[in-house]
């Protein structure tokens, strides 16, 4: 059951407030990301009304939509989410008793090249994806399609990265989805615990 403390309530209320009287736009909710599977690091955005992502979880907390990716669903349904304020930290703690998930890792068989899927995501990947991170040193690999299930991994700057989370679900999942609407889900096999040069640390 994921909880919200009174202080991080009445933070997240008053932020809300704000946003909605300064930027004029209706707020859904609050979206909890988790980055990095290896080494949980958590954040908290507002989500405008009409912008949710397809398919994500959302959950009411006492009043407080919180969405989540569906994939992180069920690892995030025990969260705290708090609301510190001292000397050492100002700012949102989300604690989770559940550690760090596992890593999704790609089926163990021999890809199929060949196959229809695997040959649209892959053009995807070659024609609309690497061009833009390779600017910051990065490149995402297709490993397999299965199941209508894409695997992918990160590497050079994007592996690690700080932003790797965003441009998964704003970017690589946007476009295979797009262009190849049987996908269903594509899932990140990087251990982004062991990236050696990261464009954005996050730190």
């Amino acid at each position: 059951m994921i909880q919200i403390t009174q202080k991080a309530r009445q933070r997240i209320q008053t932020l809300q407030d704000d946003q909605e009287k300064r930027q004029g736009r209706r707020i859904a909710g609050v979206q909890l990301v988790m980055h990095d599977a290896a080494h949980p690091d958590y954040t908290l955005a507002f989500i405008e009304e009409g912008k949710q992502a397809e398919g994500d979880v959302a959950v009411n907390v006492e009043g407080i939509t919180l969405f989540m990716a569906s994939r992180d669903a069920s690892f995030l349904s025990d969260v705290q989410i708090d609301f510190i304020s001292n000397l050492q930290q100002t700012g949102f703690k989300v604690e989770n008793p559940k550690g760090a998930p596992p890593l999704p890792t790609a089926p163990d068989e021999s890809p199929n090249a060949q196959s229809p899927e695997y040959q649209a995501v892959k053009r995807v990947l070659d024609t609309e994806i690497n061009p833009g991170v390779a600017g910051h040193g990065g490149y995402v690999s297709l490993l397999d399609v299965k199941d209508h299930v894409a695997y992918i991994r990160m590497g050079g700057g994007c592996q690690g990265c700080g932003m790797a989370d965003v441009t998964m679900r704003q970017g690589v999942v946007v476009a295979i989805k797009k262009a190849v609407p049987d996908i269903i889900d594509v899932l990140d096999t990087t251990d982004h615990g062991g990236g050696k040069n990261p464009y954005y640390t996050g730190h």
